[in-house]
Order: structure tokens, then sequence, then C-alpha cells
């Protein structure tokens, strides 16, 4: 395949503080069997090393670029790649993972076989953070993934979207007309961004192949820094619920969503209530946020109550609004 028709991939890594994983990151791309690549690393305001190993990398390699922004998280990260990059295909990895060495050659190849597709993806292993020859299916490095191969488009994929995501961000490889026809990322997502584009793109009738070939894997760091905030990541799961349910105008898909709706809502509240016990003034301020965020009124109510009224009190409100929240699904969407 490799010919000066062969088309170009851009990779785009966002890298906060990674600089002892990103050399390894790059050595990946760059064992590759597929060579046409350029990697576009954005240091997103890292204060270690990591600038000083992207420009190693780009002194000795001219497909490697870095791009620097004062810290805004990896959602901008990724915009600032994709609006700097020159490929007909688009791969993201993180600072910290790697990719198996043959994804970019099969999976090309799968798009010129079948070139009405518009993301091909894999699933993904996962190993111990120093342990790259013992894979896992699962992050907990236990049990099997959840994480189901979908190749369709429409009804299928966007169904099993709406239940939750079907892949880690580097998984997929896209073809960049995609982003250019149906947007970026959406920067006011810190976490569930990648969720929130897939479904934004089966909604726009995009097609997705399931590429289960050896060797095509994104690979998983998974170490101790990986811990995610619980509570914002509801919060930025909320987010994308309400934002893909004001996009959804067909019955049995609002059907799929209000619960998820509902399910995020009941963990936010209990984080709440939690935050209560031990601090009036975080719980009130967490309340706010999630406020600014959703702009749900059962938040600035609760950003008041939490002020006023005792822990029991509030927990009683929060139940009760949740009751009636679940009756109300039930009498329209069941």
């Amino acid at each position: 395949m490799e010919n000066q028709h062969a088309p170009l991939i851009s990779v785009i890594i966002p890298c906060y503080n990674y600089g002892k994983y990103l050399g390894a990151c790059i050595d990946s791309l760059i064992a590759q069997t597929y060579q046409n690549w350029e990697c576009i690393i954005v240091d997103d305001g890292s204060s270690d090393n990591s600038i000083e190993v992207a420009k190693q990398y780009s002194d000795t390699d001219i497909r490697v670029k870095y791009f620097t922004q004062k810290n805004a998280g990896p959602t901008v990260a990724r915009n600032l790649g994709l609006k700097q990059c020159n490929g007909q295909y688009v791969q993201f990895l993180d600072a910290d993972d790697l990719l198996q060495n043959q994804k970019f050659e099969i999976q090309l190849n799968i798009f010129s076989h079948n070139p009405s597709t518009d993301i091909v993806y894999s699933k993904a292993k996962y190993f111990a953070s120093e342990n790259t020859h013992q894979l896992f299916d699962h992050l907990d490095l236990k049990s099997v993934s959840e994480l189901k191969a979908i190749s369709r488009k429409g009804n299928v994929v966007i169904t099993e979207l709406l239940k939750g995501n079907i892949m880690v961000i580097s998984a997929p490889l896209i073809k960049k007309m995609v982003f250019d026809t149906y947007g970026l990322f959406d920067e006011a997502l810190y976490y569930n961004e990648d969720w929130e584009l897939w479904t934004r793109l089966a909604l726009s009738n995009c097609t997705f192949l399931a590429d289960d070939t050896d060797n095509t894997r994104p690979l998983i760091r998974v170490h101790d820094s990986y811990s995610k905030d619980n509570f914002n990541m509801f919060v930025y799961g909320l987010m994308v619920c309400l934002k893909i349910n004001k996009d959804l105008h067909i019955r049995k898909y609002k059907k799929i969503m209000m619960p998820k709706i509902a399910y995020h809502q009941r963990m936010i509240d209990e984080k709440l209530l939690e935050y209560l016990k031990v601090d009036e003034n975080t719980a009130v301020e967490k309340a706010k946020f999630v406020y600014s965020k959703t702009k749900l009124k059962r938040y600035d109510l609760y950003s008041r109550l939490f002020k006023s009224q005792p822990h029991s009190f509030s927990k009683l409100v929060s139940l009760a609004i949740c009751s009636t929240l679940k009756l109300k699904n039930l009498i329209v969407y069941d």
C-alpha cells in the first residue's frame, strides 16, 4: 500500500504531564507496518518534560510535530490537532497508550474494500502500566469487555450508542471528511466527549465497521493516575445525555435515553448528599456547578436547599424529585 498515492494518516496525541509515557506512545507509531503517517502532539500545558520528549522526536523525524496550548483539557487539544492535520484519515491516541503495529495497514485495507465506510474500529486491550506483554480485555484487568462490536449504520448502531459508548477514543480510524462534514468534538465536554461524537455521527447516518483482526488493537495503559473524578464524569455524562436527547425525534430512541438521564441524575443526587454530610459549602458549590452545566432547575433548588435545610430533608426532596420524574417517564415513554 505504501506508494505515492498512499493515504496519509494523522495521529493526534493530546498530552498533559505524560512525558514518561510519550516516547513509548510515539514508538508504537514508528513500529507500524504502514508508515505514511504524521503525528501531531498537542501539549496541554504540561509542567513535566513532555515538550522536551516531543521535541526529541520532532528533531529526528519530520513526521512528528508538536503544538502547545494553555491547559484546557483533552477535548480542546484534540480539536486543535484536527485543525492542524493534513491526513485523509484520523487516529486519536492518548499519550500514555499504544497501538498494535498492524492497525494502520489492516484498517486502511478494510477501508479500501468498504469505500462507503466512515469509521473502522477495534476493541481495546488493557495492560498494567509497565507490563505490555500481558493483555486483558477490560479496564479492571480481570473481566471480559462489555463493549459490543457493531458494523452498520442507522438503527442498530444508534440504538447501541444510546445505551452507552461502544469504543475507546483510540479504537477507530476515521475518515477526515467526517469531521469536515459533521463537526469536531464538543469543547463544553471534559469527559464523555467521544461518546457524544460517535452518537452524533451515528445519528448523521455514518457507517461504522468493527474490525476483529489480530494486531489492530489500541493498548490502554492502566496506572495510578488513570483514576477519574467520578462526580464530574456523571455531570458530563448527564450533559451528553441531555444534548443527545434534544436531537432525538423518534419515540423508541427517547425511551432508551430517558432512563440514562434519570440514572445520571440519581447518581449526581447521591453524590451531592454525600458531600452534604461532610461539608455544606462543598455540597452547595457542587450543586451550583451541576446547574451551570445542565441548567436543570433541580440543582439550583438543591444549592439553595442545602443552605437552609438539614440533610434528612434534602434527601427526602431528592427522592421525591427522582420518583416524580420516573413516574413521568413511565407515563410518557412506556
